[in-house]
């Protein structure tokens, strides 16, 4: 009884980090227009999002372990139901992407940190079947993160997204206060600050970097400074971190081939779908027209399809393996991005809902691979580390994603539009771009073998 409350709690705190992933997408045109920004700005609010998750789970497992779980859990809860009710209130740009940090920060202890205690309070018989719930009503909150986002926007006003965050928190730091059990901090090594600050600051100015592409305002220099910047500091950290017995994030394990190109493949292929959510519904509402309800209902599918995939992606693994599935599906990916080209005001909404759902399918298909194949030479002792890596690469590549997909929309809104409207041919030109870098992100799957991951879905004896 108390296991099944343990995994309810965290459930419950997944529930409501995963449909704030989503809410903000379909509220994007009506907030630029609320805080006087172009809608491509708006990027930031997502990016500073994403790069804080990428900054603080490296250090969350410490942080669990030197201060006790459950003190963090609640913490970690509390933080990001406070940055909602900040998000809520900001009337800037700059404010709201301030507190989307702490917001990110929040995340970043609660999602690892739940994980967490699930791993440590079941057996490990039980870890699958305690996982996989985690895992699906997480993506039950995708898929009415979009949604609910719509409906908010439309009804009432675009604060009420973070604002509703409010009661959802307080019930959960309640709940995680009365009914989990209070958990010992552990004998952990010294942080390496050095290494911390190095790694943070790499990651910060390369987003930085790659975020400034899409301003008119900002030169060349500029952009190949911070790059710079970050290829030292990240050289840097990479210099260091060989010289520590516990550094923060562990660049040696890239050396085990199959993890390689799992990360090189999400880093890539990220670049290409990275940005879908926040361009779809710019799509929808400035291109068409359409209003942040009709907009959440047709982005829902994605969740849909995602939430659709998770029981049948072991058979099609088992049928296809890892390296024939990984260079497929890719390619059907990428087919999948130019089918958007298709969208114009003439579209059927049942017809760019099919678009949808087979996007969130083939796009949960790549990650049940490339996430699944990063375990399959790791070893026990390095799985904490391996995990940490997986994670930060992939809250990189999103924020990296989105970033790529503002660069186009503005080049392409430079190449056609003297007065900076969003027009569909704009968005066309994008999707197609998207698809052409998701194609080729494909080639690096050519350098695994056919037998690899295949201990990770071989059917067990009996």
């Amino acid at each position: 009884m108390k296991k099944n409350i343990i995994l309810f709690i965290v459930s419950f705190a997944m529930f409501m980090e995963a449909v704030d992933t989503t809410i903000i997408n379909t509220a994007i045109p009506v907030m630029a227009q609320s805080l006087k920004v172009n809608p491509i700005d708006l990027k930031l609010a997502l990016i500073s999002y994403l790069l804080s998750l990428t900054i603080f789970i490296p250090i969350s497992g410490w942080i669990a372990d030197k201060f006790g779980m459950k003190i963090v859990f609640i913490m970690a809860i509390s933080i990001f139901t406070l940055s909602s009710v900040w998000c809520g209130f900001t009337n800037s740009l700059g404010e709201l992407v301030c507190a989307r940090i702490m917001q990110g920060l929040g995340g970043s202890l609660t999602m690892p940190i739940g994980r967490l205690i699930i791993l440590r309070t079941c057996e490990r018989h039980e870890l699958i079947a305690k996982m996989s719930i985690v895992v699906m009503v997480a993506s039950l909150g995708l898929m009415l993160g979009p949604l609910l986002g719509g409906i908010i926007t439309y009804r009432f006003s675009w604060r009420w997204i973070f604002w509703v965050n409010i009661p959802v928190g307080v019930l959960a730091v309640i709940l995680s206060s009365k009914l989990l059990p209070y958990m010992l901090p552990r004998p952990v090594p010294p942080l390496d600050k050095l290494g911390f600050v190095l790694f943070g600051s790499g990651l910060a100015t390369l987003t930085f970097g790659l975020s400034m592409a899409s301003e008119s305002n900002v030169t060349i220099f500029q952009i190949v400074a911070a790059f710079f910047i970050a290829l030292l500091l990240l050289g840097g950290y990479t210099k260091h971190s060989y010289k520590r017995k516990h550094p923060i994030v562990r660049v040696e394990l890239l050396y085990t081939r199959t993890f390689c190109v799992s990360i090189v493949g999400n880093l890539l292929a990220r670049l290409g779908f990275g940005g879908v959510p926040f361009l779809l519904p710019l799509l929808l509402q400035i291109g068409l027209g359409y209003s942040p309800r009709l907009s959440g209902l047709l982005l829902a599918p994605i969740a849909l399809g995602i939430f659709l995939v998770k029981p049948l992606s072991v058979y099609i693994l088992r049928w296809l393996g890892y390296k024939n599935l990984l260079i497929l599906n890719t390619m059907l990916v990428s087919i999948s991005l130019w089918s958007f080209f298709s969208i114009n005001q003439y579209s059927s909404v049942y017809g760019i809902a099919f678009l949808t759902f087979a996007y969130g399918f083939l796009i949960a298909l790549q990650y049940t691979g490339m996430n699944s194949l990063a375990y399959a030479n790791i070893t026990e002792n390095n799985m904490s580390a391996a995990t940490s890596i997986m994670s930060t690469t992939q809250q990189l590549a999103q924020s990296f994603g989105v970033a790529v997909s503002a660069i186009f929309l503005s080049l392409f809104t430079y190449i056609y539009s003297e007065d900076h409207i969003l027009s569909i041919q704009i968005f066309h030109d994008t999707f197609l771009m998207l698809g052409v870098i998701t194609f080729f992100s494909g080639i690096i799957f050519i350098f695994l073998k056919k037998e690899d991951g295949l201990e990770l879905i071989k059917i067990p004896e009996h």
